[in-house]
């Protein structure tokens, strides 16, 4: 019950993960805050831990980069290791809105999941009978952040998005899909297939290819509202390029270490040409309308123990995004 009591006290207090260690009892405001960059932040994050700074950048999914080109550092998925992006602390509010990138002032305090993590590492090593562990965001992150306290829009009209011509092929987070991936036929078939129900209002292929579970009708449901958003008179597939158009098969960037790509990303022109147009950053391979390119994406879908897997088709379905560059 002791150990059980003590999970739980842990658990309710560690909600919030790294967010306590970037606190003080000072008020952080735009007008106490220290101006400075991202790149000085990261570069020395001891130097500036706890402290209450004001930093500008393009603005976009809880993340602050400080410029256009900043969208190619790859970063690792616990968070670590960044250089021209921080985290903003996904606190109820301040907050951006939701899918637009904007240009922004933020005030806040710096702080680090790291420094939660090795804080709890050293509570658990001297309470070895307590299961303790951190928790909300930082539970799966080790990234510096800020926590932000005021953000302020100095530009709210939408950065353009990255093209081919601005990156190099290291710097792009989607490559040409290999050919000799062994499931890069099955996958493109059936992206292709999805691209077909699309095209021809076919409700029922559309569900059985989005949805592995399409036998329960919460979740079929759920498909027919996609594909009734999808293919709306204003939505992404309101016309279908035919499949005679060029299409580019791409995946994400994959190490020696991960293995062969998880999933295959199909984008199909909308035009006899995209040279110089296809999306080099997966964020914008959103299906706008404004793209000169639609995309669907197919992967396996793990069903369950001892079921096997199903390839899964969809289409990205973004309300916002980058803006698209004038045509050339």
């Amino acid at each position: 019950m002791r150990r059980r009591l003590a999970f739980l006290i842990a658990a309710l207090l560690l909600a919030f993960g790294g967010a306590a260690f970037a606190r003080s009892s000072d008020r952080c405001s735009p007008a106490t805050a220290k101006p400075t960059d991202i790149e000085t932040i990261q570069s020395n994050y001891r130097g500036w831990a706890g402290q209450c700074v004001r930093v500008r950048g393009i603005g976009v999914d809880n993340r602050l980069y400080s410029d256009r080109q900043a969208l190619t550092e790859h970063d690792p998925s616990d968070g670590a290791n960044a250089h021209r992006s921080i985290v903003l602390f996904p606190n109820r509010a301040p907050r951006l809105p939701e899918n637009r990138p904007i240009t922004v002032e933020v005030t806040g305090r710096v702080g680090s999941c790291q420094d939660a993590h090795d804080a709890i590492a050293e509570k658990q090593a001297a309470t070895p009978d307590q299961i303790i562990m951190v928790g909300g965001y930082c539970h799966t992150s080790l990234a510096t952040y800020i926590n932000p306290s005021h953000i302020r829009a100095l530009d709210m009209t939408r950065p353009l998005r990255l093209t081919e011509a601005e990156t190099t092929p290291e710097q792009r987070d989607i490559i040409d899909a290999p050919a000799d991936w062994p499931a890069l036929p099955a996958m493109r078939d059936a992206a292709r297939a999805l691209f077909t129900a699309l095209a021809e209002r076919d409700e029922a292929g559309f569900v059985r290819l989005s949805q592995p579970y399409h036998d329960s009708p919460s979740w079929a449901k759920e498909a027919r509202q996609d594909f009734a958003r999808l293919t709306a008179s204003n939505g992404a597939f309101a016309q279908v390029p035919p499949n005679t158009q060029p299409e580019r098969a791409l995946t994400d960037r994959v190490t020696a270490d991960d293995g062969t790509p998880f999933d295959l990303l199909l984008c199909r022109c909308k035009t006899a040409d995209c040279t110089g147009k296809w999306p080099v950053l997966r964020r914008d391979a959103d299906n706008l309308p404004s793209r000169p390119y639609l995309c669907v994406q197919a992967n396996d879908y793990l069903l369950g123990p001892r079921q096997g897997s199903v390839i899964q088709a969809t289409a990205p379905l973004a309300k916002d995004g980058f803006a698209e560059p004038a045509a050339p």
